[in-house]
């Protein structure tokens, strides 16, 4: 009998710790371990954000167009009017271009008796002013060089002669995308061109009678236009 109060005490006991003992809501307890979890949070380092650069690869053009000019001299008393067509080769980034032009221009004075061709080379470099959507528009500058040949045909004359101008262009322009691969183009650009009159070939007049024909001056000024079409590939 003494020995089944000694087994009730001892359960009364067990029971009595084990309802007074405090367990956390973070913890877990026993009479020998206990055991926490610990929560830890991580955030990343800060990284200032990448500046955005357009990079836009270099298309190429290809294109013909119609060109006329205009410059301040006078041929036998006519305005010096030049007339004809010429291609182009263009490479653009986004904003900046290069262009390589060639044209052949001429025209008929003194009811054909007096016949001019010149060949105008030209190499600009082009800015885009509106490089974005489908009408772009450009400014453009550069160099020229313009091979000449008149033939004079006339009753008491008959000469022919070639020269070279040495000048330089700039202008503004235009081109509208009609697709991925086709455009059209415009500009107009001032020039300046100077001849080597002291060249036997600069020679504007060589051999011509004295006190017939006004002499040309060795500067000259004018204005071109331009229209045509480009393929992009």
């Amino acid at each position: 009998e003494l020995t089944m109060m000694k087994r009730m005490l001892v359960s009364t006991l067990a029971l009595t710790a084990l309802t007074t003992t405090p367990v956390s809501a973070h913890t877990t307890s026993s009479s020998y371990h206990r055991h926490e979890v610990r929560y830890y949070y991580y955030y990343p380092a800060y990284q200032a954000p990448t500046p955005y650069v357009r990079v836009t690869p270099p298309r190429w053009s290809v294109g013909m167009h119609a060109t006329g000019l205009s410059t301040n001299h006078a041929l036998n008393g006519e305005a010096l009017a030049l007339g004809g067509a010429g291609m182009h080769l263009r490479v653009r980034g986004y904003r900046w271009g290069l262009e390589l032009a060639t044209d052949v221009v001429g025209n008929e004075f003194a009811e054909g008796g007096i016949k001019r061709v010149s060949v105008p080379i030209q190499t600009s470099g082009m800015v885009y002013l509106l490089p974005w959507g489908r009408f772009n528009v450009y400014a453009l500058a550069g160099l020229r060089l313009v091979p000449t040949n008149v033939r004079w045909d006339l009753p008491n004359l008959n000469v022919d002669q070639s020269f070279v101008e040495f000048g330089g262009q700039a202008g503004i322009g235009a081109e509208l995308h009609l697709g991925r691969r086709f455009s059209l183009t415009a500009d107009v650009r001032g020039f300046g061109t100077i001849r080597n009159s002291t060249d036997p070939a600069g020679k504007f007049y060589k051999d011509l009678p004295e006190g017939q024909l006004t002499p040309v001056p060795d500067k000259s000024a004018g204005i071109q236009f331009t229209a045509g079409a480009s393929v992009r590939f």
